[in-house]
């Protein structure tokens, strides 16, 4: 059987989750948002707009800190461009499906990348 191709509500989570990560890498204060505070009537774009905008400061702060933060920034920072939304990053309000899929996805991603880099990516 094919695997299903997530759709863009889903992949739009985990590029934030990628985005966070990276910020979390960096050392940036803050935890990162918990699913349930994303199953909310917002947009997408929203959540990712500030967090594209400070992409590369973030993979630069992590790499000035070097050793593994750095080597885990590196490699989610690879896997971005596979995260973008295919057309683009939705602006429309989400529906309850869309916002599930939206959490979903973010927690999906945020669960891989806890496993792998462990404390390292601790909020």
């Amino acid at each position: 059987m094919a695997e299903q191709k997530p759709n863009e509500h889903h992949l739009s989570g985990r590029l934030l989750a990628a985005l966070w990560t990276i910020r979390l890498l960096a050392g940036k204060a803050g935890p990162a948002p918990r699913r349930e505070d994303l199953v909310v009537k917002q947009r997408p774009l929203h959540f990712l707009d500030k967090e594209l905008a400070s992409l590369s400061v973030h993979v630069l702060a992590a790499k000035c800190r070097g050793g593994g933060h750095w080597d885990a920034a590196a490699e989610v920072f690879r896997e971005v461009p596979d995260l973008l939304p295919p057309q683009r990053v939705l602006a429309d309000n989400m529906s309850p499906a869309e916002q599930r899929a939206f959490a979903a996805g973010y927690a999906e991603q945020r669960a891989a990348y806890a496993e792998k880099y462990g404390r390292l990516v601790e909020g």
